[in-house]
């Protein structure tokens, strides 16, 4: 889903806050998002709620992921699923999009 790197980058950076150069890449962004993550976990927990709910990542998803590892790299998991989540999110929305039916009236 390399292709949907730009938009995903341009909405999740909106929704945590994040200043990112429109080149970014996968590895790039994932690793600046765990960062975000880690310091909204630490300092501000009901943002990181927030944000979870913006994007709208499964809660038991997470609760997974921190239940099962307590390393450092559990940001960078939890990065992955909210970039995961958001290309699906863009795919849906791709998807379901439909052009309003052209049926040959002139419309205001």
């Amino acid at each position: 889903m390399i292709q949907l790197l730009p938009e995903t980058t341009v909405e999740l950076s909106a929704d945590a806050a994040l200043q990112t150069a429109p080149d970014i890449t996968y590895d790039q962004f994932e690793a600046l998002l765990a960062e975000k993550l880690e310091l909204l976990i630490s300092t501000d927990f009901q943002q990181f709620v927030l944000l979870l709910y913006k994007v709208d990542v499964s809660e038991f998803k997470i609760r997974q992921i921190l239940e099962s590892d307590i390393t450092p790299g559990v940001y960078k998991k939890i990065a992955a699923l909210l970039i995961e989540r958001q290309q699906e999110k863009i795919i849906s929305r791709k998807t379901y999009s439909q052009p309003p039916p052209d049926d040959g009236e002139e419309k205001w």
